[in-house]
């Protein structure tokens, strides 16, 4: 199933988050900007004001860009897979996540970097890139 909150390549009992399903992990762990707030909405560019160090896990960032995990996340750098197949070689420098939410031709995905303390939401418009995924237990 490749609809937005659909299963997709999760298990079953699970699905690949929505935009919007991100947007509130990202409220509910930054301690300025809260679940709701605008700043959620801008894309392309750093949010939020500690997510992405509280998203990260404690140890394997570049440049000791680690995070807290304060949330369990434990958001790993994960590189990525280029549209040309092949890999990005910026070991430990930033991880990125699927959404299942389409913006027109693209996709949304969440970007984590050793470097910022904040999330990017970008949207992907290039096709054959390969990201993370983490799943969503269903309600």
């Amino acid at each position: 199933n490749t609809q937005q909150g659909g299963q997709g390549i999760c298990p079953p009992g699970w699905h690949l988050p929505t935009d919007r399903e991100w947007k509130i992990l990202e409220g509910a762990v930054d301690s300025l900007y809260r679940i709701g707030d605008p700043e959620w909405e801008a894309f392309n560019n750093f949010r939020g004001y500690d997510v992405g160090t509280n998203l990260k896990t404690i140890s394997g960032w570049y440049a000791n860009g680690n995070g807290t995990d304060l949330y369990g996340f434990s958001g790993l750098p994960s590189n990525y897979r280029n549209s040309d197949g092949t890999f990005n070689d910026d070991v430990g420098h930033h991880g990125s996540w699927w959404t299942s939410t389409k913006y027109t031709n693209n996709q949304w995905y969440r970007y984590l970097k050793f470097d910022n303390p904040g999330v990017s939401r970008v949207i992907n418009s290039y096709e054959g890139m390969g990201f993370s995924v983490r799943c969503l237990k269903d309600d």
